[in-house]
C-alpha cells in the first residue's frame, strides 16, 4: 500500500511539474507590436445628412436641388433612411423616399460603400409613385467625432414616365 501510494503521489507532482509553464523558455516581448484597430464609426445609431443635389431626367436638361435626409442603422450594415429633395425640372419638384441600405464598411480605411433601394414619391401639383435602387460612398473622419462626407446615385422610375438619375453629395453627422 506504502509503495502504491509512493507512486501515485510521485507520479502526480511529475505531472504537475510538466504542465506548471514553460520555465522561462519565451521570453517576454519588450516592444509587442500594436495593429490599429481602425474606425469605429459605423455603428448603430442615428444619423443627419445634409445635401446638394443633381436631377438628371431621362428627357430635358438636369436641374440642382438640394436636401436632408435621416437615417437609422440596426446594426453596422444594414439601416433606413429617410430622404427630402427638392429639385427644378421644368416647375419645382420635391422627392421624397424612403430606402433600406446596405453598407459594406471598410474599417482599417474609414469608408463605406453602400447599397439603397426603396420608394417614394414625385410631388409638385401632381404625386406620382416611384421606386429608386444607387449605391453610394461613405467616408468619415475618425478624427472630427466621425463627421463624413458621402456621395451617391439613385436611378428612379416614376409612374408617369418622368424617371431621372439623382445624384446627392453631402455631409453627414452620427448623433
Amino acid at each position: 500500500m506504502k509503495k502504491l501510494l509512493s507512486t501515485l503521489t510521485v507520479l502526480s507532482l511529475t505531472i504537475g511539474l510538466a504542465s506548471a509553464g514553460d520555465w522561462g523558455k519565451n521570453p517576454v516581448e519588450k516592444n509587442p507590436v500594436v495593429i490599429p484597430a481602425g474606425c469605429d464609426c459605423f455603428g448603430t445609431g442615428f444619423e443627419f445628412s445634409g445635401f446638394v443635389a443633381g436631377a438628371i431626367p431621362d428627357s430635358g436638361d438636369g436641374e440642382l436641388g438640394g436636401g436632408a435626409a435621416l437615417g437609422y442603422f440596426f446594426t453596422e450594415n444594414v439601416g433606413v433612411e429617410l430622404s427630402y429633395t427638392i429639385a427644378a425640372f421644368e416647375s419645382e419638384e420635391h422627392v421624397i423616399t424612403g430606402n433600406l441600405i446596405y453598407r459594406m464598411p471598410m474599417k482599417d480605411i474609414c469608408i463605406a460603400p453602400y447599397v439603397l433601394a426603396g420608394g417614394g414619391l414625385l410631388t409638385n401639383s401632381a404625386t406620382d409613385g416611384l421606386f429608386d435602387v444607387g449605391a453610394g460612398l461613405d467616408i468619415r473622419l475618425d478624427s472630427m467625432g466621425c463627421v463624413g462626407i458621402f456621395v451617391d446615385a439613385t436611378y428612379n422610375w416614376v409612374e408617369d414616365d418622368r424617371d431621372f438619375t439623382l445624384i446627392r453629395s453631402g455631409l453627414r453627422i452620427p448623433f
